[in-house]
Formats: C-alpha cells, structure tokens, sequence
C-alpha cells in the first residue's frame, strides 16, 4: 500500500481565501449554516441562476484576495517531485479554480469542481479522480478541512487527513489529523517511506 494520488481541498487547506458562507447565504436568502450547493435543488431556475451568479461573484472577489496558506506550494511540489500525482477536489466553480491556479500557479494532474459531479460530500469526485489518476482507494489519500472532505473520502473508502488547529466533533472520523500543511508533509512522507 503505496501513495499514488493525494487529493486536495482548495479554500482552507492550499488557499486562505476571504470567502464568506454567511454573506452568501445571507444574499441568496438562505437560513444560517445551511449548505448552500445543497439548498440550490431545491429553488426555481431563476433564483437559483440568482444565486449562481452571487455565489461566483463572491467566488471572484476571494481569488483576487486570496494566498497560499504557508507550506502549499512546497508540499505539491514536493509530491510532484516524489512522483505523486496530485488532484484538487473542490464545490467551487471551474472558472474560480483556474483564476486561483494562474494566480497562485498551482498545478494538479486532475481537477473536480461542482459543475463536474455532485458535490462533496458526495464520493463521485474522489472516485472519478482516482480513475483519472490511475490510483486506487488504497493508493489515495484526501487532505481537507472540512466535514464534507472527510465524509468524501471515506465514502470513497480513501484515507483521509483533516487539517485542524484542533480536534473537532467531525476531524476524529478522519484517518489522521494535521496541525498545518508543515505536519501533512510529514504524515505523507511517512506513507512514501521517508521520515
């Protein structure tokens, strides 16, 4: 059981980006902490192109704001240099994650966004990069620092890293936690057989 394939999540675990789920929310008119991609099933085609279009706006605004949380570039370049391919699984749209890797030149061997299949915490992503990559569930690890990254992962039957300051209700469901990228490069090197 080798490490073929590590899986991204974008805004909290590569990029420190000022994207505001509340505002979004408090825009399109959706209650507090509901999921927003999940609530867009269930309105009308024109308020749900409404919402898209805030959604992408907002999405906009953080990519132009947005920077690389510290040990990013260097942990991909890192796996690309081990010969680890990379992949970024994302619910943000695809014109959002290519104006965030030409500003921030991030490059991945596959990318998944929301417009290519359901989103996470849906394991279709996670499947559909794997195959693309050429790895399998026991070659593949997810870093995220979300619930939905981890739910994604262990749907998928992947191992999953939760990247978190601390422990919380959801990150001890992950296969390992990880203070920052600094102890994921770690973690991951430990899988690849070098401390």
């Amino acid at each position: 059981m080798g490490l073929k394939l590590v899986i991204f999540d974008l805004d909290g675990t590569l990029l420190d980006s000022p994207l505001d789920f509340d505002a979004i929310r408090a825009e399109i008119g959706l209650p507090a902490g509901v999921p927003i991609l999940e609530a867009l099933e269930d309105i009308g085609p024109a308020d749900r192109a409404r919402a898209e279009a805030v959604i992408d706006r907002h999405e906009t605004e953080a990519v132009r704001a947005s920077r690389l949380i510290p040990g990013a570039a260097d942990l991909l370049a890192h796996l690309r240099g081990r010969g680890v391919k990379t992949a970024l699984l994302t619910r943000n749209s695809r014109a959002s994650v290519e104006a965030a890797a030409r500003r921030h030149s991030l490059v991945f061997d596959a990318a998944v966004t929301r417009e290519d299949h359901e989103p996470k915490p849906s394991p279709q992503g996670v499947r559909h990069l794997m195959a693309a990559c050429g790895a399998r569930a026991d070659e593949t690890v997810l870093v995220g620092d979300f619930r939905f990254d981890i739910e994604a992962g262990a749907a998928a039957g992947v191992r999953t890293v939760a990247v978190v300051a601390q422990p919380t209700a959801w990150s001890v469901e992950a296969t390992w936690q990880a203070a920052d990228l600094k102890a994921v490069r770690a973690l991951l090197d430990g899988l690849m057989g070098k401390a």
